[in-house]
């Protein structure tokens, strides 16, 4: 084997060491209440599968229900269930352009008991 082999072997071990542990706390099961804002105090049903070899899962929510689902579920219903707002604006000299506006969240999953290793970041600098 030559030098470049075991360095592209030990690349992907270390790879999969990595992924294997991003796959462990993906899957830890966290606590919360699903809010869905489209249609108010409706439901939503939806597909999701994160990881190669995992099967796709099936998720039916209700608004205002407890749910205990994987963490990586929870982060996307958090971070990837919106659509940006645009909005028409007038410049200085009269000149009409668009402007990219704030995201509208279609549901969240609000925590009973975790927070995203972000939100922690966020409180140790203030």
């Amino acid at each position: 084997m030559t030098t470049t082999q075991t360095q592209e072997k030990s690349r992907r071990s270390i790879s999969s060491k990595v992924m294997e542990a991003m796959r462990k706390k993906d899957n830890k099961i966290v606590r919360g209440v699903f809010r869905c804002f489209e249609p108010r105090g409706g439901n939503m049903t939806f597909s999701f599968k994160k990881y190669a070899g995992d099967e796709v899962t099936q998720y039916n929510m209700t608004d205002g229900d407890t749910y205990d689902i994987p963490l990586m579920v929870a982060k996307h219903l958090n971070n990837n269930c919106w659509y940006p707002k645009h909005s028409h604006v007038l410049d200085a000299n009269g000149k009409a352009s668009v402007e990219v506006g704030r995201k509208v969240h279609r549901c969240t999953f609000e925590s009973l008991e975790f927070q995203f290793e972000d939100e922690d970041e966020e409180q140790e600098t203030a």
